[in-house]
């Protein structure tokens, strides 16, 4: 029996509420300088960063502001406020822009600081450096909230600014960059004060984070024990899919009304009601029928199982997610087990795994899900939008994994970037990164100390299965597209969900729109009277043609880095084109779909997978 390497051991329950008590907050403006080819390089122009002293001893609260319209003077603020055996937070809204306007890496290696973490995924970005002098940490504010400044300041009553940037003078403009950190102060202050007065964690780098450490620290009644059998994290991870999103129709529905109907808290519903894996018990290689039916009585199990169905139900990975009908292998947790074996779809049990499980998140959701009703009722809309992140980003924690960056050397006066090489050693490619003076090698992804991928896992499966049985109870050919935790239906398939259609009540459902009619184009690209959704396709976007876009790519840090130079930033113009091929089902001729069906037999395809 092999192991990853990890310690085996139980979560540690948090004991903290600690609040940051030294961050600095800054924004900067640009000057925009057009390519030959259309891209628009961003050029510093001004900026203001504040410090904030949270108030705790004899220190009272301190704010200190500072204008600059020179880099040197910003950086000369933040080493001011670094202390040894102190960490300084500093945060921006975007911080892959602002801290590449700002020249981070050049002037912290300039100041002798050296990489301790650096993460940057979508719009989560965290770097952590030290020297002798102390430790900073940059932090994005989307980390938090992913929404824009002016989303922030509508929330806590400090609108953004409107601004002319063709016509703004530069005393508006650092009047418009001003208003700007003031909001992020804010945002900071009552997301602080919200977890301080009501008891509930310490800030934490994100969202995730901080709502598993809120989850430690007041609600966790039942121990957690993180194991390290590499076989069943095998298993764990095959079984661990996301939520369900299907088109059922394509094209135009002109006969309507047609309804928008969302599950209120979908994953905090699940976790609410359900029991989730605490403790690994044993993993093999085969078991009868009749053994997984009696070990579901008592244990939680995940299973790589032979189905046989004539439904929808199952989500298999193959290039995407599909739920087709016929015989095929999969892995299963156990909602999913459960419904197989009470609809007779199991022909064969392979490799499983028994946990045991315990009703692990019921106090937690119900604490969240009140507190969120009581700031909805009372117009608090910051406090019920911070209520409902903790709720929907907790299980995601158990799931998390890592990469592993070892560094292999020392390079001083390197540039800072990313690059990929080839290892003619182990004949394949791979990624260096230089940054701050140093090398670094990427050599592959673990687990996280405290993650638990059955847990995220049996989270994800119950909610599809929950949105499967609504689906169930609208009717079939009454829905036409779910994503996740909504659905479209219509007249029909809404009066079969009259019974569970209540906007306030956990797990039930609310009506987001009403409308005369919809086009479905395809996944998460479809359009209303009130709305247009396209993924991938910002608001802003020119439209060229059918299906063809051009729009602002505005680069991550690990895109910057992959580029030619580290401190600069260019917006590029990109073109995109919508092929709009569904590749999920099979498409008939007047728009209805239908699952693909797939026969596979013992643990060989009796033919290749399908290209989708």
């Amino acid at each position: 029996m092999s192991s990853i390497d990890r310690k085996p051991h139980a979560l540690k329950r948090e004991k903290s509420l600690i609040i940051p008590r030294h961050v600095i907050f800054f924004d900067t403006e640009t000057d925009q300088l057009v390519q030959p080819n259309g891209d628009i390089k961003q050029i510093f122009k001004l900026g203001w960063v504040c410090y904030y002293r949270r108030p705790y001893g004899r220190n009272l609260e301190k704010l200190e502001w500072s204008f600059f319209d020179n880099l040197h003077d910003f950086w000369q603020f933040i080493y001011a406020h670094t202390e040894k055996k102190r960490r300084l937070w500093v945060i921006s809204c975007n911080m892959s822009f602002d801290f590449t306007i700002v020249r981070g890496w050049k002037y912290l290696g300039q100041a002798n600081f050296k990489l301790k973490f650096f993460h940057n995924t979508g719009s989560t970005c965290i770097i952590s450096v030290r020297s002798k002098h102390g430790t900073i940490v940059f932090i994005d504010s989307m980390n938090w909230f992913r929404e824009s400044v002016a989303a922030s300041g509508l929330r806590l009553g400090i609108p953004k600014l409107d601004i002319d940037f063709e016509i703004a003078d530069d005393s508006y403009l650092s009047t418009y960059c001003k208003r700007d950190v003031e909001i992020l102060v804010a945002l900071f202050k009552d997301f602080a004060r919200f977890l301080e007065a009501n008891r509930i964690s310490r800030v934490c780098y994100t969202i995730a984070s901080t709502a598993m450490a809120a989850y430690l620290f007041g609600f966790y009644d039942h121990k957690i024990y993180i194991h390290n059998n590499e076989q069943a994290i095998d298993l764990e991870r095959q079984s661990y899919r996301g939520g369900r999103v299907e088109c059922f129709f394509l094209g135009r529905l002109e006969n309507g009304p047609y309804h928008v109907v969302d599950v209120n808290s979908l994953y905090a519903t699940v976790m609410y009601h359900g029991k989730f894996p605490c403790r690994f018990l044993k993993t093999r290689d085969h078991c009868t029928i009749d053994t997984l039916r009696y070990n579901l009585q008592s244990k939680a199990v995940i299973a790589r199982v032979l189905i046989e169905t004539d439904e929808p139900v199952y989500a298999v990975k193959r290039t995407r997610t599909i739920f087709p009908v016929g015989r095929f292998w999969v892995t299963l947790t156990t909602p999913e087990l459960i419904y197989a074996l009470e609809h007779d779809h199991i022909r064969k049990v392979g490799r499983f795994v028994f946990y045991e499980h315990e009703k692990l998140f019921t106090r937690y959701v119900k604490r969240m899900y009140e507190l969120r009703m009581e700031f909805k009722s009372a117009g608090v809309e910051s406090y019920c939008e911070i209520c409902k992140l903790l709720l929907n980003s907790l299980y995601g924690k158990f799931g998390q994994k890592a990469e592993i960056w070892e560094k292999i050397g020392d390079c001083p006066g390197e540039r800072d970037r990313t690059e990929q090489v080839y290892l003619p050693d182990l004949n394949r490619r791979g990624m260096i990164r230089y940054l701050l003076g140093e090398i670094f090698e990427l050599t592959g992804y673990e687990e996280c100390f405290n993650s638990f991928p059955a847990i995220a896992s049996t989270v994800t499966a119950h909610a599809r299965m929950y949105l499967y049985e609504l689906m169930k109870v609208a009717g079939s050919g009454n829905y036409f597209y779910c994503d996740t935790d909504s659905m479209i239906v219509n007249d029909k398939g809404l009066a079969n969900l009259g019974p569970v259609i209540n906007e306030f009540n956990l797990g039930c459902l609310k009506v987001e729109d009403s409308i005369p009619w919809v086009n479905i184009c395809g996944l998460k690209d479809y359009e209303t009277p009130n709305k247009s959704v396209i993924k991938g396709i910002s608001k802003k976007a020119v439209k060229l043609g059918v299906g063809y876009y051009q729009q602002d790519q505005w680069p991550s840090l690990r895109g910057i880095l992959r580029g030619s130079d580290s401190d600069s930033y260019t917006v590029k113009k990109v073109t995109k084109i919508l092929t709009r091929k569904y590749t999920k089902g099979n498409v008939s001729s007047d728009g209805w779909i239908y699952p693909f069906s797939l026969c596979e037999y013992d643990q060989r395809s009796l033919l290749p997978d399908p290209p989708f």
